[in-house]
């Protein structure tokens, strides 16, 4: 279940939402599989089992059939969000568990993974919090290391003043995967041109905008920058703006952080 709006404040932007890696389904998905096997074949090899065994064998294909389907429930129930100032884990099934830690107060992201989990992709993120004796343990993480430098970058633009980097596509929220997904099969996300990340190889000799785009004043803070960044993105995504005039603004706001 999408992480809801309401949970974001005015000046927060979700990153990247994540569900459980598929092996958390896989001990109710191989345990039912075993029984229907086996049941199957007591049907085949008793030829004319008696009318009272249907019974037995209807219950006994229905309990791994229930847990498998209740922890699908659950799996898709879990969700695990970043935001740009916070990680945020829902779970539950009818009632709903919300835990949240704020990035400032991690102090590590580590990362535990089994053989098996390392060669299907996924593990436990193990956060260190700061002032805690417990750790925050995240199980079942797809790409446990793409996560934790996402999560690193994050706390890098928040404590060290970097810039953090993409998120890939997917992790991103699930309404903007759909997007992302078209736009990669265009090929555009060969290119680094989506703001604040990077700067577009294009010349900033191209030919002067002919339709009006923000822009910043000089001495413009970062985040006022930012903001003009992503209003000519999107005028460029309306067709408002050719490739060349996007870059050619985009050098010109650049230029002046």
């Amino acid at each position: 279940m999408a992480l809801p709006r309401k949970f974001l404040n005015e000046d927060e932007e979700l990153l990247a939402e994540l569900r459980p890696h598929w092996i958390f389904l896989f001990g109710p998905l191989f345990t039912s599989i075993g029984v229907w096997v086996a049941i199957i074949a007591i049907v085949i090899v008793w030829r004319n089992p008696p009318g009272w065994t249907n019974y037995p064998f209807l219950i006994l294909a229905l309990i791994p059939a229930l847990w498998l389907l209740g922890r699908f429930v659950r799996w898709r129930s879990y969700d695990v969000a970043l935001t740009s100032t916070r990680i945020l884990v829902r779970q539950g099934i009818l009632g709903r568990d919300t835990v949240q830690l704020r990035l400032q107060r991690i102090t590590e992201v580590n990362i535990r993974q089994t053989l098996i989990e390392r060669l299907l992709g996924t593990g436990s993120l193990v956060i260190d919090v700061q002032g805690e004796d417990d750790s925050m343990t995240l199980e079942y993480m797809r790409k446990p290391a793409v996560v934790q430098r996402v999560i690193n970058s994050q706390i890098n633009e928040i404590v060290g003043g970097g810039r953090r980097e993409a998120v890939p596509p997917d992790m991103l929220p699930y309404d903007q995967r759909g997007a992302a997904r078209r736009s990669d099969a265009r090929g555009e996300t060969d290119r680094d041109d989506t703001p604040p990340f990077g700067v577009s190889t294009t010349p900033s000799t191209a030919p002067a905008s002919t339709a009006p785009a923000p822009g910043a004043p000089a001495g413009a803070l970062p985040f006022e920058i930012r903001d003009r960044l992503i209003e000519l993105d999107d005028l460029r995504k309306r067709g408002i703006l050719s490739e060349e005039e996007f870059a050619a603004k985009k050098s010109e706001l650049l230029d002046r952080i």
